[in-house]
């Protein structure tokens, strides 16, 4: 939309995409809008300009199509645009991440792709695309013939519009003072503000492309008065536009070391450092990446479009999103820590439009119900690839569901469904069989891949009475705010081969074994774990003075107990 000759219209929205992140209307003139009836509006306009181009003659309207979105679009987000996509009369087939649609566009324009992937398997990319809205970071790993995502991070306070607005605040404030205008805004004429809002936009695109040192502004009929402040002119050097930047501008940069950090990886780690989106061509921001990626940050004739590209690419390819990484689940063992079972692996092909897939059907139970509730935690890998047993996991929610809390351990049952929609919201529900009491969670904070290879449509499976894969002990990034507790898991993998269950009773707290199995301690006996043990001579009062093992230690022995005091 052109606004060079006269103010923004009536109706017109900077950046619809970013009010679906926004709670309740935004206010276009005063009227409250829905913010999926102003994207829906903005998808009606690009499918009518869609069909113009192929022609009437086509045949063919736009009714379904792959939709970028930013890296920090959650769930709700990507409900969201979906129901406004719909609104235009546009199904969404697949959600992808702008940056990966940029890399896989990248790759697809090498003259030989298949050599382009060998040369980069297993190495890191850094994907860094900074546009009017927002800057999103990806780390990206090329495995398998697939791209992988590592790591995520997005940031919508240091956009492109950000530039925009702090340089129209800085021209407002120079034809103010000129004036002597005490309040600038309140005699600028309506639409005025967005006019010079895309004049500094323009200003600043002339600025960055190096080939001029000045640019002026000029906005006729710009305030409500007479006389020479009517018109606005002013003008903007390229020393003022960096001086006004540089802090967002280190700001945007800083987060390179803050996702580097969070992978674990250095300047020297990323193979290629691929810069897209308008805000890339500032001299400051290509300087400050071709600092730390030197020889490795290509220069690209197609920034301004290549994440649309990649879209188009990869509808035209048949290609899925897949998981990264794994979701897990935190079951017992002996060490009372817990470890990690696997609901479903990485790799697993993500659904397509209106499909909601059974990812999987597992059943658990209760080795310690007197709290009266089951926990389940669930979570993925803070790393790519293959996971040792002390690496840290991420907690994607906390599902908590009632059991009968007099009920002997083991005889509660859970059953652990989760299912995965087509906006890639995992929801994960927990139903005891004994209780009959039933709860549901839904989270949707996962990283996604690339099949680089055409797939075909997963069918539905349930892992029960598969032994699956079990990580290691619960990582560092499960322990609790405090800093000094743990969480300890009161559920455990139920075994369809053996009925009986014997061996998870190794799980159980050593007190509460206590209670309901006399003879488990028998000192016949092997059954007892050294965990157990422990648990019991900490937590069973001695038979005669009826104190704990800590209460003894600080109080000392008791003359004429023969129990734990061990006096006599």
């Amino acid at each position: 939309m052109d606004l060079t000759e006269t103010g923004a219209p009536p109706g017109f929205v900077r950046s619809p995409k970013m009010s679906l992140r926004r709670d309740g209307p935004i206010f276009v003139d005063g009227r409250p809008i829905e913010p999926t009836d102003a994207v829906a509006e903005v998808l009606k306009h690009l499918k009518n300009d869609a069909a113009a181009a192929r022609g009437a003659a086509s045949g063919k309207n736009l009714t379904r199509a792959v939709f970028t979105i930013p890296v920090d679009f959650g769930g709700p987000e990507r409900r969201a645009l979906r129901q406004a996509a719909r609104k235009a009369g546009i199904g969404v087939v697949q959600f992808v991440h702008e940056p990966v649609a940029a890399l896989y566009a990248y790759l697809r324009s090498r003259p030989d792709l298949g050599r382009e992937l060998a040369r980069l398997e297993g190495r890191s990319v850094l994907v860094f695309d900074w546009g009017g809205g927002t800057l999103d970071l990806t780390l990206c790993r090329i495995q398998g013939g697939a791209i992988m995502q590592v790591a995520n991070l997005g940031d919508n306070e240091v956009g492109g519009d950000r530039f925009d607005e702090r340089l129209r605040n800085h021209l407002r404030s120079k034809h103010a003072t000129a004036h002597g205008i005490e309040d600038i805004t309140a005699l600028e004429q309506p639409g005025m503000a967005a006019k010079l809002l895309h004049q500094c936009e323009i200003l600043k695109i002339h600025l960055s492309d190096q080939k001029t040192d000045s640019e002026d502004v000029i906005v006729r009929n710009y305030l409500k008065t007479d006389g020479p402040s009517k018109n606005f002119l002013g003008s903007v050097t390229r020393d003022e536009l960096d001086r006004l930047s540089s802090s967002i501008v280190a700001k945007g940069l800083a987060r390179i070391d803050e996702i580097l950090e969070q992978a674990h990886l250095t300047y020297q780690d990323i193979e290629l450092c691929l810069a897209t989106g308008g805000m890339v061509n500032m001299p400051a921001i290509r300087n400050g990446l071709t600092e730390r990626f030197v020889g490795r940050v290509p220069k690209l004739d197609n920034g301004d479009r290549i994440i649309a590209e990649g879209a188009a690419w990869i509808a035209n390819d048949g290609l899925r999103l897949t998981l990264s990484k794994p979701i897990e689940i935190l079951v017992a063992d002996t060490s009372g820590r817990g470890t990690y079972h696997s609901l479903v692996d990485a790799g697993w092909t993500l659904p397509l439009e209106n499909e909601t897939q059974n990812v999987a059907n597992t059943r658990l139970f209760c080795i310690d119900p007197r709290e009266g509730i089951a926990v389940v935690e669930v979570a993925k890998p803070a790393k790519l690839g293959k996971v040792l047993p002390s690496d840290p996991r991420w907690t994607l929610c906390i599902a908590r569901v009632e059991v009968d809390a007099n009920a002997q351990p083991l005889l509660e049952r859970i059953e652990c469904h989760l299912q995965i929609d087509h906006d890639y919201v995992a929801r994960v529900t927990l139903r005891s069989t004994g209780r009959g009491a039933s709860s549901c969670e839904e989270f949707h904070d996962l990283e996604f891949g690339l099949s680089l290879a055409r797939v075909s449509p997963p069918s539905d499976r349930t892992d029960e009475g598969k032994a699956g894969t079990l990580g290691g002990p619960a990582g560092e990034a499960r322990a609790l705010a405090n800093g000094n507790l743990l969480q300890r898991t009161n559920v455990a993998r139920y075994d369809e081969r053996n009925h009986s269950n014997e061996e998870a009773w190794r799980y159980v707290p050593g007190d509460l074994v206590a209670k309901w199995r006399s003879s488990y301690f028998d000192t016949r006996s092997s059954a007892a774990s050294s965990r157990q043990l422990e648990e019991r001579n900490f937590y069973v009062p001695c038979a005669r003075c009826k104190r704990r093992i800590s209460q003894i230690k600080a109080e000392g022995p008791v003359a004429g107990c023969r129990g734990a005091c061990g006096v006599t």
